[in-house]
């Protein structure tokens, strides 16, 4: 079984790795489903959104990419080049917690297009990124934003996989799916940031418990279960509702392993 340390060191300098892996779980997690749904948050240029539009059975891809400069590149992409296979409905909107909120503050990076995100309130941390010197930021704007529970309220299911990339807001956006996860019963992955906390405003321990209350089991890159003492291992990280965990946790090591064995 590779350890996480091991990992780690391995995708420092293979960070496609990360998405290689993330692709195999929800490739296989799908495997023998027909008529089902997958959701890509933080879409960026369709990496996900693509691959999950052409496995056998998926119906619709839900790609969601707030940023309007991002948002523009994806919509060329699926233009020139349609995945075939399933729908993508791509929606310009952030994803947050709260189901009153129709738009929200952004600040869109002009020198790393992946690195925009919202802007929280606490004026001293405004984005994960806020003291990385080589960020450079265009005029902090609104988008449009939404929730999870909102986007799928009217899916009809199954929904296997949700796969997040929201610079340091996607447990914020998992506080606003409780709906769906009760529901559908999806595997997540999510960025893992060290700095989303302070940021936006919550402690670990009330993630797990969180993820606790929603019968899931969140867990690291090579599928053993987070701790508050672990839960910054890696800056990527999976959950599992219960029933899954085991299978999740067999497949990161899996896709893992073969990763670290060349």
């Amino acid at each position: 079984m590779p350890t996480l340390a091991e990992f780690k060191a391995h995708v420092v300098h293979n960070m496609m790795d990360l998405e290689a892996v993330i692709a195999e779980v929800y490739t296989a997690g799908a495997k023998g489903l027909s008529d089902f749904a997958m959701f890509d948050g933080g879409a960026h240029k369709g990496y996900h959104s693509r691959r999950m539009a052409a496995l056998p059975g998926c119906r619709i891809v839900y790609a969601v990419e707030a940023d309007p400069h991002m948002a523009g590149v994806l919509a060329e992409t699926l233009a020139a080049r349609p995945p075939g296979g399933a729908e993508i409905v791509q929606l310009a909107q952030a994803l947050q917690d709260d189901p009153a909120c129709r738009q929200i503050p952004w600040r869109s990076s002009s020198s790393h297009v992946g690195r925009s995100s919202i802007v929280s309130r606490n004026a001293e941390h405004a984005t994960i990124w806020q003291d990385r010197t080589e960020v450079e930021y265009r005029d902090e704007t609104t988008v449009p934003a939404t929730t999870i529970d909102r986007i799928l309220a009217a899916e009809p299911g199954p929904l296997p996989f949700v796969k997040l990339d929201l610079e340091g807001a996607d447990l914020l956006a998992l506080r606003g799916a409780p709906v769906a996860l009760r529901r559908f019963r999806p595997v997540v992955a999510f960025e893992n940031s060290v700095h989303a906390p302070q940021v936006h405003g919550f402690t670990v321990a009330e993630t797990i418990e969180y993820f606790e209350g929603l019968g899931y089991v969140p867990m690291d890159f090579v599928g053993t279960p987070l701790t508050e003492a672990t839960w910054f291992g890696l800056f990527e990280a999976f959950a599992a509702p219960r029933e899954k965990a085991e299978w999740l946790s067999a497949a990161l090591q899996r896709a893992t392993a073969r990763r670290l064995a060349g």
